[in-house]
C-alpha cells in the first residue's frame, strides 16, 4: 500500500521503547526519518535511532521533558534546524500508575496530567505554526481506558486519557482548515515488558481467553494504526480515535464467547424443536 510518507519528517515523543519505539520503527519502514524523545533513559532513545539509520533513514534523539513547555519548544526549533520540518507528531509519552482514589496523592494526579494530557498539550502547540503552514499529521496515543471504565489503570489514568481524546477532537476541528490531520489511537493492554511484569502469566491467560480475537495487542498493531493515520489513505479522517483491542470493547457482559455461542445455538434448537 502506497503511503505517501517516503521523505516525511516525525517526531514520535516516548520513543525510547515499548510502543513509542515500533511507531517510529514502523514509520522508518515507510521513508519517514524520525526524531527519538526520551526524558531518562538515553541509552535506550539511542538504540531506537540505530535501529531507524539501520533501515536508511534518519534520525536523531531528542532529550526533553514533554511536560516542561519550555523543554517541548527547545526539542521543536532543533528538528526543524536541522531538518527544516516535522510533518507527523506522535504524542506517545506517559507513565503508569495504580492506585485507588482513596489511596492517591495530589501529586500522582498532577504528574499523570502534566505528562500525559498536558505534554499532548505541550508538543501539539509547538507544531501547530509549522503545520499551519504546509498541513501535517498529529496522532496522539491515548488508550481504551479513556473511553470506558477498566480494572487496569487509577482514576488520574483515566482521566488523563480521557482528556487526550476530548483534546483531539477540539484541536482537530480548530486545524482542519490548514489541511491538518489530528486523530487518536486507543489500545487496550498491549503486550510490553511493562505491563507482563504487572500481570502474572496465569492470569494473563486467563484475560486472553475473553478477547474475541483471541490475542493481547502488540506494540506494533498500535504502530500499523498510527502509518495509517499518517498517511495520504487518512487525508479523510481527523477528530477520531481507532480502538485496538483484539475486540475487548465489544462484550456486554462477563459470559466467555464459548458461552454467548452455546447458549445462541441453545436458543435456535430450542425454537426449531417447538416449530416441529
Amino acid at each position: 500500500m502506497e503511503t505517501g510518507l517516503q521523505g516525511k519528517i516525525a517526531l514520535v515523543t516516548g520513543s525510547g521503547r515499548g510502543i513509542g519505539r515500533a511507531i517510529a520503527l514502523a514509520l522508518a519502514k515507510e521513508g519517514v526519518d524520525v526524531a527519538v524523545n526520551c526524558v531518562v533513559n538515553r541509552e535506550s532513545a539511542e538504540e531506537s535511532a540505530r535501529e531507524i539509520k539501520a533501515l536508511g533513514r534518519r534520525a536523531m534523539v531528542v532529550v526533553a521533558n514533554v511536560a516542561n513547555e519550555a523543554e517541548v519548544n527547545e526539542m521543536v526549533q532543533r528538528i526543524v534546524q536541522e531538518w527544516g520540518t516535522i510533518d507527523i507528531l506522535v504524542n506517545n509519552a506517559g507513565v503508569p500508575h495504580v492506585a485507588l482514589v482513596e489511596d492517591m496523592e495530589k501529586s500522582d494526579w498532577n504528574r499523570l496530567f502534566d505528562v500525559i494530557a498536558g505534554g499532548t498539550f505541550n508538543c501539539s502547540k509547538a507544531v501547530v505554526p509549522i503545520m499551519k503552514e504546509r498541513g501535517g499529521k498529529i496522532i496522539n496515543i491515548s488508550s481504551v481506558a479513556g473511553e470506558r471504565t477498566t480494572q487496569n489503570a487509577s482514576a488520574d489514568y483515566v482521566a488523563a486519557k480521557a482528556a487526550v481524546l476530548g483534546f483531539t477532537r477540539q484541536l482537530a476541528y480548530e486545524l482542519g482548515p490548514f489541511k491538518v490531520n489530528v486523530n487518536a489511537v486507543s489500545p487496550w493492554t498491549v503486550l510490553t515488558p511493562l505491563s507482563m511484569s504487572q500481570v502474572s502469566p496465569d492470569e494473563l491467560e486467563k484475560i486472553k481467553k475473553g478477547i474475541p480475537l483471541g490475542d493481547y495487542p502488540k506494540p506494533e498493531d498500535v504502530a500499523d494504526a498510527v502509518v495509517f493515520l499518517a498517511s495520504d489513505r487518512a487525508r479523510m479522517i481527523t477528530g477520531s480515535s481507532i480502538i485496538i483491542d483484539g475486540g475487548m470493547y465489544l462484550p456486554v457482559g462477563s459470559r466467555s464467547w464459548e458461552d454467548y455461542v452455546r447458549s445462541h445455538k441453545e436458543a435456535v434448537e430450542k425454537k426449531s424443536r417447538g416449530t416441529k
